[in-house]
């Protein structure tokens, strides 16, 4: 028996949308994907999280979840929607809020009045944002419970500074938190849940389902001016930082540098850098600590676009006493004293690109890829054209970009863990850091 012949995928374009912008200066973006037939409508909203009250950070998710318990007109909106056979869904990120609705085709018509009643006249009653406020202050404990959870926050914090937006944590605090009332919810939401600069996103079958139909309860939603866009914080470059968290049973290590984003012509030789870096299974940092030295059950990574910028990442979890072995593997990996192969190249750009077919398989995954991009500023042709870029970069280039763009001194480095025996093991290793308490 003869072993079948493995052939390269038919080329695959990502779907691209109709687009309509109304008065108010709400977009709509409508992709017909026939035979699709649950939709996914996805509106994006500019909301950076910026622009909260400082004493009541963490009020944008407050009002994101509470926005679907009840309506003005429809106390009982939840069960309603369940009748259109829809269910709703929704994230805050730093610079947007998104909310999602899921519904069969034969009931959109029926369900996106509904929706719009959400977006725009959520009652925000007092005991539903008391319950919300109360379920947010929770995960805020249970993420500072272990490693893995307190790592990311710890890291923005190190890496932008606690005396900005970004390095203080996205859902607020509880001291934050405990002064969110309806009032506050109830400001926020006149302020940036408006249709000046959001996007209605609708994929799925589509057919005979006329623009009208899709946009007639935002017609008449009043536009406001909104904020500027904050610019992006400078960030810390280089160093290392020990967070203490002593009875850990292992440690967790993240470094990041931040990186030019999409729109740079480097952005293409970055990502495939990353991913052969350390973001593929056979990337050069999983080979080296779980594969060769066992130090870990594997590394996660790579560079991704933020809102205006990237940052390569990379992370894993080790245990404790191989903590500053692993660090400095790290940085030696990164320093990438042997250059990139064509082989390596050819294949992280092979799997970058065949996998985003893959990925965006269902109308929820078409509509969320285009949101994401609306919410930075993007078309969803840049999915196209990034493939493209990847497919045509060579070797050469990526090497080049890497060593210019990636260096193992701008790398912001910070380990959660038992910090007595975590920083005896780095000074014997000659590694500079820090510590931090538990508490901090």
């Amino acid at each position: 028996m003869s072993r079948p012949v493995v052939r390269d995928p038919a080329p695959w374009q990502f779907p691209l949308p109709e687009e309509r912008i109304l008065d108010n200066g709400l977009r709509l973006w409508r992709t017909h994907l026939p035979g699709q037939r649950l939709v996914s409508v996805e509106l994006v909203l500019p909301a950076p999280v910026h622009h909260e009250p400082s004493h009541v950070e963490g009020v944008a998710s407050v009002a994101l979840h509470t926005s679907d318990e009840a309506t003005v007109d429809h106390p009982e909106i939840v069960e309603e929607l369940e009748l259109q056979g829809a269910a709703l869904g929704g994230s805050v990120a730093w610079h947007h809020s998104s909310l999602t609705l899921s519904v069969p085709t034969w009931r959109l018509e029926a369900a996106l009045p509904l929706f719009a009643d959400v977006v725009r006249q959520p009652a925000f009653e007092e005991h539903s944002v008391a319950h919300h406020v109360e379920a947010l202050d929770a995960a805020w404990r249970r993420r500072q419970a272990t490693p893995q959870g307190r790592v990311w926050q710890q890291l923005r914090a190190i890496l932008f500074g606690t005396n900005t937006r970004e390095g203080r944590d996205l859902t607020g605090t509880p001291e934050s938190l405990a002064d969110i009332t309806s009032t506050e919810v109830r400001d926020w939401h006149a302020r940036f849940w408006r249709p000046t600069g959001a996007t209605l996103v609708i994929a799925g079958d589509l057919d005979r389902i006329p623009d009208e139909a899709l946009v007639a309860r935002f017609t008449d939603w009043e536009a406001i001016p909104r904020p500027d866009t904050p610019t992006a914080p400078r960030a810390r470059v280089g160093g290392c930082v020990v967070v203490d968290h002593p009875d850990a049973a292992q440690s967790v290590i993240r470094c990041a540098v931040l990186t030019p984003g999409r729109r740079d012509p480097d952005w293409a030789a970055l990502k495939l850098g990353g991913h052969a870096m350390a973001g593929a299974f056979s990337s050069r940092l999983n080979l080296e600590l779980r594969e060769r030295r066992g130090f870990t059950y594997g590394v996660s990574g790579g560079v991704v676009a933020r809102h205006q910028d990237g940052w390569f990442t990379v992370g894993a979890s080790v245990a404790t006493e191989a903590t500053a072995e692993a660090v400095a593997h790290i940085h030696d990996q990164v320093a990438l004293a042997k250059a990139f192969t064509p082989q390596e190249i050819r294949d992280c750009a092979r799997f970058l690109v065949q996998v985003s077919p893959l990925s965006n398989e269902t109308a929820a995954d078409i509509a969320h890829q285009s949101a994401l991009l609306a919410a930075a500023g993007e078309h969803p042709r840049f999915v196209n054209e990034i493939s493209a870029s990847l497919e045509r970069t060579s070797a050469e280039k990526v090497t080049g970009v890497w060593r210019h763009r990636v260096r193992p001194a701008d790398l912001t480095t910070v380990i959660v863990g038992p910090a007595e025996r975590v920083s005896a093991d780095l000074t014997r290793h000659g590694i500079t850091h820090e510590i931090r308490p538990a508490s901090a």
